[in-house]
């Protein structure tokens, strides 16, 4: 009997529990923290969750904000409110990456529609910006292109530089807030990247394969090489979600890397995800790698690399900050990870915490982002092992972190 594709007659779960729930949180635990620290405002969140009554519903409710958003934004724009502008570019931005997310159909006229509205609302957002964004598309492979957004941190000199990676359904656009950014207000550019499978990437069809993360990564570094506002000795890289994954292979392929920090873990074997988890998770990476039969991308994913040896070839400090009730990577998965990695290690591990972490995402993107700053200009101890947990009910600043 062939194998049913996605696991597609389950779609009526995620529906239910849609009705039965004020917002996201009920498929992704902890998710509503993490939307705000990005940028999008509680209004309009509640403006897309008092309409929506199931999984169909969402793109059309997200789509019908971010147009009212984008119209106050032209508004506030031609009355030369600026700044208001800018903020409501970049709401409106937010708004339409969500509603083109949700549409799981390739060359789908809406999903064009919002992608290409995503993109005209947040190239506002860096004309707008004074000089403090570029937006930039590199060739990584012949006729291929990884796209990234530079975030300058204030004063002259070069300065430190991490390149972040957003999870596989999030966006370059979604995962560096231009307003409140932990690491641009220490002092370190920020360079986020759409590689292949994601996002821009996507969207101008250059889809993910075994090696070519990484190799779009090392060609964003190779353009950041040019700028003299970069300290070359002092590259970081943070990713989130599957781009902890896509972070440690990147480490691992160019030796310019300095640090590496992951975050919602993604470092274990791809069966928790794809075969256990809800079957959204294989729908978008099936989108992701150009797949639509699950059986040949069964197969294909077959080459895709073994984390744990990749992390052999990482020997730079690395940092995981994770929940242990993550449900697409287990403490276990995570200590056999941490095992086979060649530098120096360090773990923040948090109780009854899932895979967005939302709960505690004001408390680990700025700790995140000093460990960071830290281990760029000072290093770390060859071959230290640091694991701290985080009990529930304490914070991370009530250990010694480092």
């Amino acid at each position: 009997m062939p194998k049913p594709q996605l696991r597609a007659e389950q779609g009526w779960i995620f529906d239910n529990f849609l009705m039965l729930s004020e917002n996201e949180d009920v498929l992704h635990p902890g998710i509503m923290g993490t939307r705000l620290g990005r940028g999008f405002m509680m209004q309009d969140l509640n403006a897309v969750y008092t309409k929506v009554t199931g999984r169909r519903s969402f793109p059309k409710a997200w789509a019908k904000r971010a147009v009212a958003l984008e119209t106050m934004a032209k508004e506030a724009e031609a009355k030369g409110r600026l700044v208001t502008a800018r903020r409501l570019y970049h709401r409106s931005a937010l708004c339409f990456g969500r509603a083109q997310h949700l549409v799981p159909v390739h060359r789908n006229p809406n999903k064009d529609k919002w992608y290409e509205a995503l993109y005209r609302n947040y190239d506002k957002v860096i004309e707008l910006s004074q000089g403090t964004m570029e937006k930039v598309s590199l060739e990584f492979a012949p006729g291929q292109e990884v796209h990234a957004i530079f975030h300058k941190a204030p004063g002259d000199g070069p300065k430190p530089t991490v390149v972040i990676i957003p999870g596989m359904d999030a966006l370059k656009e979604d995962v560096g807030n231009p307003f409140e950014n932990d690491y641009v207000i220490r002092g370190m550019n920020i360079v986020c990247i759409d590689g292949p499978g994601q996002g821009e990437c996507n969207f101008k069809e250059a889809w993910l394969n075994a090696d070519n993360h990484q190799q779009a990564g090392a060609r964003v570094i190779d353009w950041l090489e040019t700028r003299d506002d970069v300290d070359m000795d002092k590259i970081g890289v943070m990713g989130m979600s599957m781009g902890s994954r896509w972070g440690v292979q990147l480490g691992a392929h160019d030796k310019r890397v300095k640090a590496v920090v992951g975050q919602m873990a993604n470092v274990g074997t791809f069966d928790m995800i794809f075969e256990q988890a809800q079957p959204n998770f294989k729908r978008i990476f099936m989108y992701m790698t150009g797949y639509t039969d699950e059986v040949e991308f069964d197969e294909h994913m077959k080459s895709h690399d073994h984390l744990p040896d990749v992390a052999k070839k990482v020997t730079v400090p690395h940092l995981l900050v994770a929940g242990d009730m993550d449900e697409l990577c287990t403490p276990d998965d995570i200590a056999h990870f941490r095992e086979n990695l060649g530098g120096s290690s360090e773990l923040w591990l948090y109780e009854g915490i899932f895979h967005p972490m939302g709960e505690v995402s004001a408390e680990i993107y700025p700790a995140m982002a000093d460990w960071m700053l830290t281990t760029l200009n000072e290093g770390r101890p060859d071959g230290e092992r640091k694991m701290v947990y985080i009990d529930e009910g304490t914070t991370l600043a009530e250990h010694d972190h480092g």
